[in-house]
């Protein structure tokens, strides 16, 4: 699983750059969403980022309803597409966008990963991310993304209480991970 991250092509999502792979997938990205994955460690790690991603309610309903709607389990869920909702209305109302429209851009970098568990139906990865810091540093963060395989593709567990700020720590180096090539 520490090959998962090679061989992979990366695209622009709303400013982030997205780790995809032709064989792993997500093997369609209409309307700003994302599936199609494969049984295998990639595609987990691939959904994992993929599908975690577009949960932001920084995106707006068209892609954070849909996606936690369709593609989130876990006892969770209906708390993170409820905070999704307060939080872009905030958002939008502080960006002043057209309801439904993106709110803002992303800045943070998927830096690097270590699967903790992997098996064909369930998956978890923990996924360091680079964003700005203050005084233009570069801060570090790892979330904890568990994966569950079901109808054919990869669901992402809700984090605790519906908030990724529970799955998510600060780090202080990349020592342990498995760094994106050409990431980071």
């Amino acid at each position: 699983s520490a090959s998962a991250g090679v061989g992979l092509s990366w695209v622009d999502f709303h400013g982030i750059q997205l780790p995809i792979s032709a064989h792993d997938g997500p093997r369609n990205t209409r309307s700003g969403l994302a599936w199609g994955f494969t049984d295998t460690p990639r595609g987990a790690l691939l959904a994992a980022i993929n599908i975690a991603v577009r949960t932001a309610a920084l995106w707006g309903p068209d892609i954070y309803q849909p996606t936690i709607t369709y593609q989130v389990t876990g006892p969770d869920a209906a708390n993170l597409l409820k905070a999704d909702s307060s939080e872009y209305a905030a958002l939008r109302a502080a960006a002043n966008v057209p309801a439904g429209e993106p709110a803002g851009r992303g800045y943070a970098v998927e830096a690097a990963y270590r699967f903790t568990t992997w098996s064909p139906s369930a998956s978890t990865v923990d996924v360091v991310t680079e964003g700005p810091g203050s005084g233009g540093t570069t801060v570090l963060a790892v979330t904890r993304i568990e994966v569950l395989w079901q109808h054919g593709d990869w669901r992402l567990v809700a984090p605790p209480r519906g908030d990724w700020a529970n799955a998510a720590a600060s780090l202080a180096s990349l020592t342990g991970y498995t760094t994106f090539p050409g990431e980071g």
